[in-house]
């Protein structure tokens, strides 16, 4: 364990730079803080409680480019014109392996306990056989550097949810808030190479992990029948923004995209986009059938899907407590009130 000032801790970015990693840091605007890349001129946030991204945005980005090929689309003066199978034959489409694996590594730079969890639950979907080429290709060397909070706001329950502790394998170097400067327990190889390039002062113990301070008080309660039974007060007003799974950190559901260059309509790109449960699109099937109509319908299926369908799946929540639903939610939809018992607010 070591101990740095200030200065030396907000270095740590540069240093890992310089050791080749991509850099995502913590930056306030405006008010709102929010991963980005690192730059010289970045104004790191040391203090956030939460942010309006995570590192899923960066390990499983929107709009990812899956491969490109070829088709038969041309252009002809009533418009674009794609030739499909007939009774002759298919139609002649190549695929083009275009694609080219991501390269270089990623390192977090003060995250919390609970998006180093989300990074955990991503693992157990994204990597489950067969694993995802183009999540494992980010995912191959990354380093995480974890801030420990010292309390959560009114939205937090990361302690209910039990994700305040870190799995090994999760955390590189662990941060601790000291007096006027900080406690480092590198936890791995490549942390301890990076704390070793800061000037430190050696302490003697390690960090123990301990849970931070939480406004509200709750035991989670999250069996399909629980969440049935659960209250889902103020779903009337939801207004289908998507906040809940734009702002999740584990949220990983996507729709495909083909996209034709219009000046060269044969040269199609696949993409991955994000797709948000909470859309009326999401459970639409041929035909135009929809499963989940309602807007409590699709409520009741994200916390399903967050808790005991994941447990069941993957042996892991899909929820890490993080509050980024309820805190990011315009109609102040707070899904404690279903999962939760003896909330006080």
């Amino acid at each position: 364990m070591i101990r740095v000032k200030v200065g030396q801790l907000l270095r740590l970015p540069s240093v890992l730079s310089e050791m080749g990693y991509r850099v995502i840091v913590p930056t306030e605007s405006n008010g709102v803080t929010k991963f980005a890349d690192f730059a010289t001129d970045s104004g790191i946030d040391l203090h956030y409680v939460r942010a309006i991204n995570a590192p899923r945005d960066f390990l499983l980005p929107d709009g990812e480019k899956l491969f490109s090929y070829r088709s038969t689309a041309t252009v002809t003066s009533y418009g674009l014109k794609i030739r499909f199978p007939t009774v002759e034959g298919p139609c002649p489409v190549t695929i083009n392996a275009e694609y080219t694996a991501p390269s270089g590594r990623i390192a977090f730079f003060a995250i919390h306990p609970c998006h180093a969890n989300s990074i955990r639950y991503l693992d157990s979907v994204m990597l489950s056989d067969p694993a995802d080429p183009y999540y494992r290709a980010r995912r191959d060397g990354m380093l995480t550097v974890v801030m420990e909070c010292e309390e959560g706001d009114d939205h937090c329950f990361c302690v209910p949810a039990e994700s305040w502790e870190l799995e090994e394998g999760y955390c590189d170097i662990l941060v601790r808030r000291s007096g006027d400067g900080f406690l480092l327990q590198p936890r791995s190889e490549a942390g301890k190479k990076a704390a070793s390039r800061l000037e430190a002062q050696e302490e003697l113990g390690s960090i123990k992990e301990r849970p931070p301070k939480m406004r509200t008080s709750f035991r989670i309660h999250a069996s399909e029948e629980d969440i049935d039974r659960g209250e889902a007060k103020g779903i009337d007003s939801c207004t289908l923004c998507a906040a809940c799974t734009v702002t999740c950190p584990t949220c990983y559901c996507s729709d495909i995209e083909d996209r034709f260059h219009l000046v060269d309509p044969s040269n199609v790109e696949r993409v991955r986009k994000r797709m948000s449960c909470q859309r009326r699109c999401y459970s639409m099937i041929a035909g135009g059938n929809i499963f989940l109509k309602t807007k409590e319908d699709r409520y009741r299926w994200r916390l399903k899907h967050k808790f005991p369908f994941s447990s069941k799946a993957f042996g892991i929540s899909g929820c890490v407590g993080c509050g980024n639903c309820i805190a990011f939610c315009p109609a102040g939809i707070d899904m404690r009130r279903t999962v939760g018992r003896g909330t006080n607010k």
